[in-house]
C-alpha cells in the first residue's frame, strides 16, 4: 500500500508519519528501502510499504513533483 503524509520524526530506523487523515503510522526503514536521500521532519512524503509497515521506497513530495514535471 501507499502512505502519504508528513514526517513527524525519525528515530533510528523508524519514521513516524502523520497521514493526511490524521492517523500516525510508524514505518521501518533499512538499507533495503529505496530513497533518494535522508528524510527530515516536516517533509511531505509518499511511501510504499508492505504488510509489516516496512518502507519499500520513500519519495519526498518535491521529488514526486520533479518526476511528474519530467514527463511533461
Amino acid at each position: 500500500r501507499i502512505i502519504t503524509g508528513e514526517v513527524l520524526r525519525v528515530e533510528g530506523n523508524d519514521c513516524l508519519i502523520k497521514e493526511q487523515n490524521g492517523k500516525e503510522v510508524r514505518l521501518h526503514i533499512d538499507i533495503t528501502t529505496m530513497k533518494a536521500r535522508n528524510i527530515e521532519p516536516g517533509e511531505q512524503i509518499e511511501a510504499k510499504v508492505d504488510d509489516q509497515n516496512h518502507a519499500l521506497s520513500i519519495l519526498s513530495a518535491q521529488a514526486i513533483l520533479d518526476r511528474r514535471n519530467d514527463k511533461e
